[in-house]
């Protein structure tokens, strides 16, 4: 976790008619040098990846295990990086010509800014963590490095530039409370809200957000198990079951009805784009859309909106829930990129988002100066261990109980238990707290199921 806490407060801003053109301008400009830079250096990238050196480096990478000589191997793939302008100082250089050329409508921390997420997409390729870039059909937002320059909020407004933007605010407490924190930096949102452009200041602010509804936490180790489609959240007074926060079905249907609309439109307005068999023609080619295509295009973004912002404010309930159990929690740190490839967990990932539910309650716990423990799974395998007798048994994936010590458990539920008697070092369970604590276990999980009905 980060050593100094922040939080980000979010009001919405009143731009006048002339100011939001201005700021449509600003977006398309800064999205402009964003996709510049991504070709210039995706294309260094693919010339450096033809060389035989950066091939055997990588190649060599893949199965070196000798500490030694990855950190050789590392250093000269660096020095290869470096050879080929794809550093990060690299790309800020680069991006120089574009802000001095667009002044008007940029400035310095904003360009570097989108020099460093350049540098970070780039820099996936180069790790193997990603196959290809993208570039953006239109920026979600810009943001300053300080609040003393560049984009900066003063007394209710946001300034940048020449822009004087009103800030909304509805003077309750959390709001003042939290404007009295030290402002890290600003950055203006962009966001379409039925149809229509609507922009937010989102101010960074060190330290803890202030508490709505200030809850005493005890202070108690819980282990969670969390899957792709439930987390099981165990301490030594508590243990329970939750759903993870679902997309709405009902919009889910919508947004299927739509996206077939749009694909029998798009194929009735381009027959020629189209094979016999229904696949699209290679190569170039133009596309003509309708006005309906275009409508059902913002009414399928705009459900889409509404799925995200539903499902989010689930989660973060969900997780203010679970960061009242205790304050150190324990949890696998799992890939789900990996284990989504199974049948159906692509499915729930998409319904259910496990990744995002577990990044929103790291920065819960971080907020709130809790402790959030990854432990590694091929370590520990808590899925399949039985503390009884200290053997670990691959279990069905449909399988939802099974019996250890005599006693039918919950899997999850019990997953969560032994996470909850890590021993010190991270490497195995503690044995002895298992056992001296598993009829307690056995108890709270009984009154829980007998709740939950």
């Amino acid at each position: 976790m980060a050593s100094e806490p922040y939080f980000v407060l979010t009001l919405p801003l009143k731009p006048d008619i002339r100011q939001q053109h201005i700021l449509e301008k600003r977006f398309a400009v800064n999205g402009w040098i964003y996709n510049a830079l991504l070709q210039k250096a995706g294309k260094r990238y693919r010339q450096m990846a033809q060389t035989k050196a950066f091939r055997r480096i990588r190649e060599a990478l893949a199965t070196e295990s000798d500490k030694a000589a990855r950190k050789e191997l590392l250093q000269e793939r660096d020095a290869l990086i470096a050879q080929y302008g794809l550093t990060r100082a690299a790309i800020c250089r680069d991006a120089t010509g574009y802000r001095r050329y667009y002044k008007a409508h940029t400035d310095s921390p904003v360009t570097q800014n989108l020099a460093a997420d350049v540098w970070k997409a780039v820099d996936a390729l180069v790790q193997g963590r990603a196959e290809r870039v993208h570039p953006k059909k239109e920026l979600r937002s810009l943001s300053g490095k300080t609040n003393q320059t560049s984009i900066k909020y003063r007394n209710g407004e946001i300034l940048w530039k020449d822009l004087v933007l009103p800030v909304g605010r509805k003077g309750n407490a959390y709001e003042t409370a939290a404007l009295k924190k030290e402002l890290r930096f600003c950055r203006i949102k962009q966001e379409e809200i039925r149809g229509k452009k609507r922009y937010f200041a989102e101010l960074v602010l060190k330290g803890t957000p202030p508490q709505k509804h200030a809850e005493e936490s005890p202070d108690e180790t819980v282990g969670l198990a969390l899957g792709f489609r439930k987390i099981a959240a165990v301490s030594r007074k508590e243990a329970c079951l939750h759903e993870l926060p679902e997309k709405s079905r009902r919009l889910e249907q919508e947004k299927q009805k739509l996206q077939a609309y749009m694909e029998r439109s798009r194929r009735a307005q381009n027959p020629a784009n189209y094979e016999l068999d229904g696949r699209v023609r290679k190569g170039s080619r133009e596309w003509r859309i309708s006005r309906n295509y275009q409508k059902a295009g913002r009414r399928y973004r705009e459900l889409c909106r509404k799925q995200r912002a539903w499902q989010k404010q689930e989660q973060f309930e969900l997780a203010r829930k679970i960061a009242a159990a205790g304050t150190t929690f324990y949890i696998e740190d799992i890939n789900f990129a990996k284990l989504r490839r199974r049948k159906p967990n692509g499915a729930y990932a998409q319904m259910r988002s496990p990744v995002g539910f577990r990044t929103i309650l790291e920065q819960k716990l971080m907020q709130q100066g809790k402790e959030l423990i990854y432990v590694q799974p091929f370590l520990l395998k808590a899925t399949g261990f039985n503390h009884h007798t200290g053997t670990y048994q691959r279990m069905p994936l449909r399988k939802s109980w099974r019996v250890v010590d005599g006693q039918r458990v919950d899997k999850k539920l019990y997953s969560a238990f032994l996470l909850n008697h890590v021993a010190e070092d991270l490497k195995q369970f503690d044995l002895n707290a298992c056992e001296k604590d598993f009829s307690a276990f056995v108890e709270l999980q009984t009154e829980y199921l007998q709740k939950a009905g």
